[in-house]
């Protein structure tokens, strides 16, 4: 009887939030700036909401639900990494191995790893 209910949970936790990966990726590419650490967010962001699907108490609707745990996730994975050393070649001379890597202004983007359109676009426009 369990594992019908689990089924049972599983198949709706499938429908209620299958359709919203696709946006919830292009929100994640947008926090972190890369599409391979986006698409781990994602999956983080999936596992969290399954985890407490079962007390979801539908206050405020599936999407923004998601999404909040989404930016939840993003926020934590990038609190770490504070200064995002730039790939070689996209700086100015550099200074020597003492000085620390300078942060992009705040607003502006350090490095964007380009993200398909085919991953983020909906299929059916």
């Amino acid at each position: 009887m369990a594992s019908r209910q689990s089924a049972a949970a599983r198949d709706r936790f499938a429908a209620e939030t299958g359709g919203y990966r696709r946006e919830l990726l292009a929100h994640c590419y947008r926090m972190a700036g890369s599409a391979h650490d986006a698409e781990d967010l994602v999956q983080e962001t999936y596992l969290r909401a399954w985890r407490s699907y079962g007390t979801f108490e539908g206050r405020a609707s599936i999407r923004s639900w998601l999404y909040a745990i989404a930016t939840n996730v993003c926020l934590t994975a990038l609190e770490p990494r504070r200064h995002r050393v730039l790939p070689s070649g996209l700086t100015g001379p550099h200074d020597g191995p003492d000085r620390p890597p300078v942060p992009a202004a705040p607003g502006e983007v350090a490095w964007l790893e380009p993200l398909p359109d085919h991953r983020v676009a909906d299929p059916a426009a």
